[in-house]
């Protein structure tokens, strides 16, 4: 992980308390830049503040090893720059020296070919519409395939390919290259879920730089000129918590669980659940709130979910989306965690600092007596109900093509990324991951990739 990062531990003069990074951890001079940025959104104090009135310790580096705690996310931004995989491995510099490189764009990658059992290549179909009855392309393999469209489109093509519960490909004619009913299942997802508020106008927000065309047009020269100013900060959030909740272990429902699974959630150094604090507005979605208003978004990411949800082909056709059941809530812990979650989160709410600032409540659990305040945390089915018609995904998507040990009835691909079954294809992307972790995932897809490199070129075992 160390060797993928370029950390910058810059921060605002006089807040080292929020952002004191463990040197050691870190790495340096990797192609992905990391770091609290050096100016930050006016939101930060007020939310650092609150969290501390609601119980919540200062954790100074929550990428240290031990999450636990309020902090100053840390973000891939360097120099004012958002740092993408694009950028970090296929700027024009690294694909200069890439001589074997091809990048195909506006493509899709509608099935793998085989001759027997072994992949030899893959057919690939423009993605724009006005060219559907252009014949697909065919692009042969030397040595091997690997595929890396993430969680919902890697099964999607090996479903395509023949690869998968035979009698789903049967009922689409689709030819069976290999029986593997765990293509497609297994889909483990993040939950979120948020209270929004008007806040007081004095802490400006992105609705006011958004909504005003000079001030944007200023941002903007700025930001062309120098990379820094208001485009510069890092506006998705203003502090996080990484919580443990201890009525959540007192449950009946985790009390239900195995008691491996109880083990497992409360390791050491396991979060609960995650909260963020940011403007908004992000989930709101009516009329009552001004264009140039200030908003705060309390948002919770329910991180240790058990549902699982699965993926199925609509069609023959690789242009059409496949059917996807994300299972949301359909384990009763998963309703547990959002109940405390939310619980968390109208504490923090309701703290002085919160209170001080908050005008209006935009989304929230209502109080069944009064639409203008927010309900009781006592009251348990105000909050289910809320839950229930809000809840959404968390973009953090996996496991539709495990990697599991030899034998494992889950697995679609072993320690080697190999397909299971076939010969000469292979799986990187977060459609692999066995487990949900309690982190954003972006990271697990980068030590992904740099795994199966290192298998591919000879430096690891699989």
């Amino acid at each position: 992980m160390k060797r993928l990062e370029d950390f910058r531990p810059d921060c605002p003069p006089n807040e080292e308390k929020y952002a004191h990074p463990s040197p050691n951890v870190h790495g340096h001079g990797g192609p992905i830049a990391v770091g609290f940025g050096k100016v930050w959104q006016p939101l930060i104090k007020p939310c650092l503040i609150a969290s501390q009135e609601a119980g919540h310790t200062i954790n100074p580096d929550l990428n240290d090893g031990d999450p636990i705690g309020l902090a100053i996310p840390q973000m891939n931004i360097g120099d004012g720059i958002r740092g993408t995989s694009a950028t970090a491995f296929l700027d024009t510099k690294s694909r200069s020296r890439l001589n074997n490189l091809t990048i195909v764009t506006r493509t899709i990658c509608a099935r793998v070919l085989f001759s027997g059992k072994e992949a030899t290549g893959v057919e690939l179909l423009p993605t724009s519409l006005d060219d559907t009855n252009r014949p697909p392309i065919v692009v042969y393999a030397e040595i091997e395939i690997i595929l890396s469209a993430g969680a919902f489109a890697s099964p999607q093509i090996l479903l395509l390919s023949g690869i998968g519960p035979a009698n789903d490909l049967s009922a689409l004619n689709i030819p069976l290259v290999h029986n593997l009913p765990a293509v497609g299942q297994n889909l483990r997802d993040h939950t979120a879920l948020g209270c929004e508020f008007i806040i007081d106008s004095s802490i400006p927000g992105h609705n006011q730089l958004l909504n005003s065309p000079s001030a944007l047009h200023a941002a903007h020269s700025e930001y062309q000129s120098s990379k820094t100013g208001p485009l510069a900060m890092y506006g998705a959030s203003a502090a996080v918590i990484f919580p443990r909740l201890p009525h959540l272990y007192t449950s009946l429902d985790f009390h239900a669980l195995s008691s491996p699974t109880q083990t497992f959630l409360t390791a050491e150094n396991r979060p609960s659940t995650e909260i963020w604090m940011m403007g908004g507005p992000i989930y709101y979605t009516g009329n009552d709130c001004p264009p140039d208003a200030s908003v705060l978004t309390l948002e919770g990411l329910c991180q240790n979910n058990l549902s699982r949800g699965s993926l199925k082909l609509a069609s023959r056709n690789p242009r059409e989306f496949p059917l996807i059941d994300p299972a949301y809530l359909s384990h009763p812990y998963d309703l547990r965690i959002a109940i405390e979650t939310l619980r968390e989160m109208l504490k923090l709410a309701n703290t002085p600092t919160m209170t001080s600032i908050i005008k209006a409540v935009l989304q929230g659990p209502r109080h069944p007596n009064n639409e203008q305040r927010l309900a009781d945390a006592s009251d348990e089915q105000t909050l289910k109900t809320f839950i229930i018609g809000t809840i959404t995904q968390g973009f953090h998507a996996m496991g539709t093509c495990i990697m599991g040990r030899a034998g494992e009835a889950d697995g679609v691909i072993g320690p080697d990324f190999k397909v299971v079954g076939v010969e000469g294809l292979r799986v990187a992307d977060m459609s692999v991951c066995p487990i949900l972790t309690s982190n954003h995932t972006q990271i697990n897809a980068y030590l992904i990739g740099e795994r199966c490199a290192d298998v591919v070129l000879g430096k690891g075992s699989g």
